[in-house]
């Protein structure tokens, strides 16, 4: 039940006494008839100004929401305007001739509004954001509203003096008449208040209380408390907002960790790099020209064992200079189908070698997505790599390649499935973390790597994995906007050497 609802029930058990009342007066009187309608237009014509009264209160909001960047607010001012002159004109129709002053002080304060709200736009649109700010502040908050608000209590005073007092002066005189029913009627009250508060008390004071416990250990810096709202009304709305607030807080400050741990990296691969580089380069050369030189078949191999591990190194380095200063990003419109083809075709000899079956599925009818084809077809390049070392079994295995397009025609999904030994799920949140792996020779940066590249080309990178059934790597690609493609979109080929696999 909505906090509406639970408002209305209470406040009708409080109201019944009096509506039992209007019956039995109804029933001995006909003159209290005309009284309770005269009364009910009356409330009718309050209630009809209480939407005037939440009509300019949207039309503040409005403006606050403008001035929080929401562009389209703009747009709806006009809308809210049309809104109060509506209900405005409908409540001042009505109105008695000594009361017409009243629509003029709301109708003034409208003008002032609209002027301001006119300021505001101007000022926020012209790049004085503090300017409109403050503007919006001293004349909405701290001018406007309090006028109004001094009109409102005005209005509503007069029309409970009208209404009241003229229905107690029409039914005095039948007051003594039901002097019996009243007495059963005072009973009836009494117990219709006590149930509408405690209905009212407990839909209102507990989900409160817990929201307010729930903001203070956020407050104090626990963002990891779970916050589950029990009621479905207005402030179970409010505890689930509050919830997703907390949770973006928190993916917020996990990505500041994780942008302090990348400047880290960043700083740690220049020093490797400019410190490792020129020695391992010196250290090569003199291998391979000693190896031209010595005819011993054992040191000859000795010799390029060692060319191999400088090679490799210069692999890990490569990696930590990739992964903490990137490339700019140039992205081109491109079939999959040739980013796939692109992506394999350093891995025919390797296939053959495990005795890996290739199985790819990529319809030449998909839409072209838009990246950076060297870095996608790298990114394919490190995640097929890492396949192929998770079947180095000597019975081979299978990889298959799917790419098909998704609901609506909105993205491009491409699997990689191997028929390896799974990844244990305990593991699988750290996928694709800098350094992490559980190869002793892996570096933990080649499917950090290709998760960059892919989010950086608007897209998103998913591992599923079960122990002994294999891995799939899911990659979901926005398609290409409606921008004419490059003369040349020549795919790139993959030219880097594989990394081993992280996990």
């Amino acid at each position: 039940m909505t906090l509406q609802r639970k408002l209305l029930l209470g406040f009708s058990l409080m109201v019944l006494p009096t509506l039992l009342v209007g019956i039995q007066a109804i029933r001995t009187n006909a003159l209290e008839r005309g009284t309770l309608e005269t009364l009910r237009q009356r409330l009718a014509h309050s209630r009809t100004y209480a939407e005037v009264e939440d009509a300019m209160f949207n039309q503040t909001q409005v403006v606050w929401r403008y001035l929080s960047g929401d562009p389209a607010a703009k747009q709806e001012f006009p809308l809210t305007e049309q809104v109060v002159d509506y209900w405005l004109d409908r409540w001042a129709a009505g109105l008695p001739p000594d009361d017409i002053k009243l629509a003029d002080g709301v109708r003034k304060i409208e003008n002032d509004i609209r002027a301001v709200a006119g300021r505001v736009f101007t000022l926020y649109d012209s790049g004085q954001r503090q300017a409109a700010y403050l503007t919006a502040r001293q004349e909405l908050v701290e001018r406007l509203q309090p006028a109004l608000a001094a009109v409102n209590r005005e209005i509503y005073r007069q029309a409970r003096e009208f209404s009241v007092q003229r229905a107690v002066t029409q039914v005095a005189g039948i007051v003594e008449t039901e002097r019996r029913v009243l007495w059963a009627i005072s009973l009836l009250a009494l117990v219709a208040g006590l149930v509408a508060s405690w209905l009212i008390s407990r839909g209102l004071t507990r989900p409160i209380s817990e929201l307010r416990a729930a903001m203070a250990v956020v407050g104090a810096g626990d963002l990891d408390r779970a916050i589950q709202p029990r009621s479905r009304d207005e402030i179970g709305d409010l505890a689930r907002a509050f919830a997703q607030m907390t949770e973006q807080l928190r993916q917020s400050r996990a990505q500041l960790v994780q942008s302090e741990k990348l400047a880290s990296i960043g700083q740690m691969a220049a020093a490797v790099a400019h410190g490792l580089r020129n020695p391992l380069a010196s250290l090569r050369a003199a291998a391979q020209l000693a190896q031209r030189r010595v005819e011993a078949p054992a040191a000859r191999e000795q010799l390029q064992a060692i060319v191999e591990q400088v090679d490799r190194l210069d692999l890990r380095i490569a990696h930590l200079l990739a992964f903490s200063r990137p490339t700019p990003f140039h992205p081109l419109r491109e079939s999959v189908q040739s980013l796939v083809e692109g992506a394999l075709a350093g891995f025919s000899e390797l296939l053959r070698q495990r005795g890996v079956e290739l199985v790819t599925s990529c319809p030449a009818a998909l839409p072209e997505i838009r990246v950076d084809p060297m870095r996608l077809e790298q990114a394919l390049t490190e995640i097929v790599s890492n396949a192929l070392d998770a079947m180095r079994s000597p019975d081979g295995g299978r990889l298959e390649i799917a790419a098909s397009a998704q609901g609506g025609a909105n993205g491009v999904v491409l699997e990689i499935t191997d028929s390896g030994p799974g990844i244990p799920a305990e593991i699988l949140p750290n996928l694709g973390e800098p350094f992490f792996t559980t190869r002793p020779e892996g570096t933990g940066l080649g499917l950090a790597i290709a998760k960059r590249y892919v989010e950086e080309a608007g897209g998103r990178l998913e591992i599923a994995s079960t122990v002994g059934r294999g891995t799939t790597v899911r990659i979901v690609l926005p398609v290409a906007g409606g921008d004419p493609a490059p003369a040349a979109a020549a795919s790139p080929a993959a030219t880097q050497t594989p990394v081993r696999h992280l996990a």
